[in-house]
């Protein structure tokens, strides 16, 4: 560093990429300084005080994709991250009054989707095995630099593995879901997963990669499984900002960056919005693409190929949330009572059918709403008391395939009237709520644009779909981390490996990074060998070939006193 050099490295935005970015920096010496624009670190990874009191996630709510080779390495439980799980993972009540549990057990879920349809209770067995297989193939590039993905088919061609990429990668998640499963409930609970920040329905293509994506996270090396972070989601940045700091890093709040100081071709700092410069040996954006160069890079310094370019990333698509301050549980429709149980404990889906996806990505696509929506509920505070006072609990509601902007009116106009739609289709499931609200705090896309400052309210800063992955995320002249900017980098979740808690994109830029602060040349990724599954796996998927293993192997994942095999053999480390 020269000494007209303030930093090393400034990092832009302190969402969790580039706090994981900052972290690896700082533990190799580099001298760091982050800038949030926002009050409090974390991005849409946040856990605030929405309402006096009691404290919400107010953006990410579900912890399942951070990537745990992560965790360990910038040991954030050594700086307070605590991540738990309920009784149950999920819970997803249907419109004709059914519902449906899924256990972290793999037994208990059989057994609950038997109840639906004895043949679909086989058949998740079966897609289960060729989900973590898919997800065998794919998650050794997540940490690595991205790949062509040319190479990718490769490595699903050398594995006689063809079927499974056009089924996880080009296929809507309707025809992904329909290949595997017979019951409408089971077929439109699962379809959620694909539904997350798209602009697009079930039938669209490619949504099959964003199911998958969503899927393939792991708990404690149990795969399929999610939790939660005690405190909320800013739990888990608020450890990577403890463990930035300790390891040397600075951290600043309400310091908004204005511009990226660009002098001949070469990023050298920044400009704050107060006015005041900072400067810098490189400079690391966690913002989305389209603001980290369209906003702050200065106009005239990128080519008009490359602005255009960039003015084409897909980042259509957004959702919202309705927090609620509740003074009495929802008593949903299977229930007695209120009292909490483990339909409280995790994820709540309430409402999902294909058909309402379809037809809530007509009224996207029209920018308007639907007739009636799929709901997402997550009520934290009933495993976590540190979230609400005595006697009260939060609640949060999600709603996905949400247009960016609306078509004829805004929605900061619309913003009250919609959560009021909202809520009286979370009364249909809940009708005790009508009288137990006491307060609520929405957040709409226009909020996440403009509060979140995340382009759109697209919280995966583009789409998920395969003209956006791999080496082509989010343009292939930006895959590697590397602006046209010398010294200018991009880290967030617009990078490659896509959107999601996940860490791996703040991760990736740190390491090209510090290659280029070596004085490393610029090389092309050498290819990514898959990661040789765990025996137990490979003898299941073994099993699993064969109609009698099919069977064998479903009769032993139902029987309760074999749990601890059947979990045994789902372990992905």
């Amino acid at each position: 560093m020269s000494p007209s050099t303030d930093y090393d490295a400034v990092v832009i935005g302190a969402g969790h990429n580039g706090l994981v970015t900052a972290n690896y920096l700082a533990r190799a010496g580099q001298r760091v300084l982050v800038l949030e624009a926002r009050p409090v670190v974390g991005g849409a990874c946040v856990t605030e005080e929405l309402i006096p009191g009691s404290k919400w996630s107010s953006c990410a709510f579900i912890a399942g994709l951070l990537r745990p080779e992560i965790i360990a390495e910038l040991e954030l439980s050594r700086f307070g991250l605590d991540l738990y799980q309920g009784d149950a993972l999920s819970f997803s009540l249907f419109r004709d009054g059914t519902s449906f549990t899924m256990w972290k057990e793999t037994d208990r879920t059989l057994r609950e989707i038997e109840k639906l349809n004895r043949n679909d209770a086989r058949a998740f067995l079966d897609f289960g095995v060729r989900l973590q297989r898919f997800a065998g193939l794919v998650t050794p590039y997540l940490l690595k630099p991205p790949p062509e993905r040319s190479e990718v088919f490769a490595a699903f061609e050398a594995a006689g593995e063809q079927t499974l990429f056009d089924e996880f990668t080009l296929l809507s998640v309707r025809d992904l879901l329909d290949r595997y499963f017979e019951d409408e409930r089971l077929k439109s609970m699962l379809t959620f997963f694909g539904m997350v920040s798209i602009f697009g329905g079930p039938s669209s293509p490619g949504t099959a990669y964003t199911y998958g994506h969503h899927s393939w996270g792991e708990f404690n090396g149990n795969f399929g499984q999610f939790g939660m972070a005690r405190g909320g989601m800013g739990a888990i940045t608020e450890a990577l900002a403890a463990g930035a700091r300790h390891h040397g890093a600075t951290i600043r709040t309400s310091a908004q960056v204005d511009k990226v100081i660009v002098e001949r071709g070469v990023a050298t700092g920044v400009l704050l919005r107060d006015g005041s410069t900072i400067t810098a040996t490189r400079v690391i954006s966690n913002a989305d693409p389209k603001r980290s160069l369209l906003g702050l890079v200065p106009p005239g310094v990128l080519s008009p190929e490359v602005v255009r370019n960039v003015e084409n990333i897909d980042t259509r698509g957004s959702m919202a949330r309705i927090h609620l301050l509740i003074d009495e549980l929802p008593q949903y429709l299977p229930f007695d009572d209120a009292t909490a149980g483990p339909q409280h404990h995790g994820h709540q889906l309430l409402g999902p059918s294909r058909e309402a996806f379809e037809e809530a990505y007509e009224a996207q696509r029209r920018g308007t709403f639907p007739s009636t929506f799929v709901i997402e509920a997550v009520t934290q505070s009933v495993t976590d008391d540190s979230l609400a006072p005595a006697g009260l609990h939060t609640m949060t509601l999600g709603i996905q395939q949400l247009p960016s902007e609306l078509t004829g009116t805004t929605w900061a106009a619309e913003k009250e009237k919609w959560a009021d739609l909202v809520l009286e289709d979370l009364f249909t499931y809940a009708p005790n709520l009508r009288e137990h609200i006491l307060d609520r705090v929405v957040i709409t896309p226009d909020d996440l644009h403009n509060e979140y400052l995340i382009t759109d309210g697209n919280i995966f800063h583009g789409s998920m779909m395969l003209d956006q992955l791999f080496g082509a995320r989010p343009l292939p002249e930006l895959a590697h981390y590397r602006t046209p900017v010398r010294n200018y980098y991009l880290c967030g979740s617009g990078t490659h490996p896509g959107g999601g808690v996940m860490g791996a994109n703040g991760h990736n830029a740190a390491k090209v990074v510090l290659s280029d602060a070596a004085g490393v040349p610029a090389s092309t990724p050498s290819r990514t060998q898959a990661r040789r599954q765990p025996w137990q796996q490979r003898m299941v998927g073994t099993l699993m070939s064969t109609r009698l293993g099919r069977r064998v192997s479903y009769q032993a994942a139902r029987q309760p006193a074999l749990r601890r095999i059947t979990a045994y053999a789902a372990r992905v480390r």
